[in-house]
């Protein structure tokens, strides 16, 4: 926090008080209301366009494109934490009404940011041209190929990734969800398309053609004036700031990925095997989209409160309530996934079915991990990052520790699924015990816990009770379509049942209420 920030108060204050962001809950939940709209058709468009292009591409194919993914999303870190460190310093600033010194780190960080997404784009180039010039293995040409194109798309992805930052920060969340709905829409039309024609070169060109539009959206709708700038002392003070918020995120992308690592790095048929599993990881990517999107909502309201109180107390308080919010959310769409993706994959993507029985192992895991953002974009907000790094550092050696085990034990793809989800479990105890949880009063700490057991805890044991995959490694079960819509309808009510008495008695209708 600023030297000139609002100094912290001692003490919890009283857990019968229902914490509220600046804004109020109300405009939350139009902010939910608004980014939720358009992240439910989205995840439509989206999950139309991952089934296209698993049916253009082979299962080999798509493991190439899901781990080139990795490297581009590793780009995200490249900028040494500038970024994050000057939207943090901006989320405080809106709190305190003063965001002119913020502006000039906004512009600092652009800088940064860009010479950075150039050398990092420069290294995979080289990486591509050096596989090529090898020619080693089967997919050598489709490696070099691929990495010389991720080189381009991470340079456009981080200037788009910049500005959608400050958009969230600034709290127009309305223009960030029109920016998702171009990119889903152009991704089905352009994407899917071009894969099916023209397979993986054609993926890589619609997907840079995709990051073009984005750039013109976010040119047109900028939050701020961004300038180039140079301070080295204000950058290096921005980078000490950001710099455990990126380590962080590094490790915890690792975290995500370590799943798709273990595979490439144990089986021979590597690229098939991640292809398969990708099935599992397009349904856990859907779920953590969604948690991700109220979480993205919330969080910059965390920092705001910090700024306005400088009480850590109110800000955990802030947070426990998001996150009831949360878990009622992800339930009934992971419970879905539980009972409808596996049958529902099966029949259109025959090929594929050695990654159908790790999806109900992954769910619950990524479950897990939305439910420990608000967590962790607390200790983000109250400058206790290192605490973050902690807890991913340690989730992520056991997740590796795990994975490890599964696969020497023979258990393949749905070991490997399972023990992620442990790893994810893990986390979660993590992330929470060593932030809001400590700040929380005992009444405080009974609601969190009752709150989220009953939006979580019977909507998804009963699917996955019910839930058709069967066996370490088999494949799912064979309900029949009636028995899956009778199941999928009876979770429905049991969550509606759990939403409506968390609703009455949480007290959020009287929150909500003008």
């Amino acid at each position: 926090m600023s030297a000139d920030a609002k100094p912290i108060t001692a003490g919890p204050q009283p857990a019968s008080s229902m914490p509220a962001p600046a804004s109020g809950w109300r405009r939350v939940f139009v902010d939910w209301l608004v980014v939720g709209g358009s992240t439910a058709v989205c995840h439509v468009l989206g999950a139309a366009a991952s089934l296209l292009m698993r049916m253009a591409l082979s299962p080999a194919q798509m493991g190439v494109w899901q781990a080139l993914k990795l490297f581009l999303s590793y780009g995200n870190y490249a900028n040494l934490g500038i970024s994050k460190g000057a939207a943090r310093e901006y989320n405080v600033a809106l709190g305190r009404g003063d965001t002119a010194a913020a502006r000039r780190g906004l512009d600092l960080a652009f800088t940064v940011n860009t010479a950075t997404s150039l050398l990092y784009a420069a290294v995979l180039v080289g990486a591509g041209l050096w596989i090529g010039a090898a020619g080693r293995g089967d997919w050598s040409g489709a490696w070099a190929l691929g990495l010389a194109a991720v080189g381009a798309m991470a340079v456009l992805s981080r200037y788009v990734t910049f500005h959608v930052t400050i958009l969230r920060a600034s709290q127009r969340f309305a223009v960030t969800a029109r920016l998702a709905l171009l990119e889903a829409v152009l991704t089905l039309c352009v994407g899917a398309t071009a894969a099916w024609w023209f397979g993986l070169p054609g993926l890589y060109v619609a997907t840079l053609v995709v990051l073009a539009a984005s750039i013109v959206f976010v040119r047109r709708h900028a939050a701020v004036p961004l300038r180039p700038a140079f301070d080295a002392a204000e950058i290096r003070r921005l980078v000490a700031v950001g710099g455990p918020i990126l380590l962080a995120g590094v490790v915890s992308s690792l975290f995500r990925s370590l799943d798709k690592w273990m595979i490439l790095a144990w089986f021979d048929d590597r690229e098939f095997q991640l292809g398969c599993y990708s099935l599992a990881v397009m349904v856990g990517t859907q779920l953590f989209g969604l948690g991700n999107m109220l979480a993205t909502v919330t969080g910059p309201r965390y920092g705001e409160q910090f700024g306005r109180t400088g009480d850590r107390h109110a800000v955990a308080r802030l947070a426990a309530r998001a996150s009831e919010l949360q878990g009622a959310a992800i339930a009934l769409p992971a419970a879905w996934a539980v009972l409808l993706a596996p049958p529902l994959l099966a029949w259109l993507l025959p090929d594929y079915a050695p990654g159908l029985a790790p999806i109900a192992w992954l769910v619950p895991g990524m479950v897990f991990f939305t439910l420990a953002l608000p967590a962790s974009q607390y200790l983000v907000a109250v400058g206790e990052e290192r605490r973050a790094l902690a807890a991913v550092l340690v989730a992520t050696c056991l997740g590796g520790l795990g994975n490890l085990a599964a696969l020497c034990a023979g258990l393949g793809l749905v070991g490997v699924a399972a023990a992620t989800s442990f790893g994810y479990a893990a986390y979660f105890t993590i992330v929470v015990g060593t932030s809001i949880w400590r700040r929380l009063d005992r009444a405080a700490r009974g609601r969190y816990a009752a709150m989220l057991a009953l939006g979580v805890g019977p909507t998804l044991g009963l699917a996955l009770w019910w839930s058709p995959v069967v066996g370490a490694g088999g494949a799912p079960a064979e309900p029949g379509w009636r028995l899956v819509v009778l199941r999928t309808a009876g979770v429905t009510l049991v969550w509606a049942a759990c939403a409506l008495v968390a609703w009455r008695r949480g007290g959020w209708r009287a929150a909500i209420s003008p």
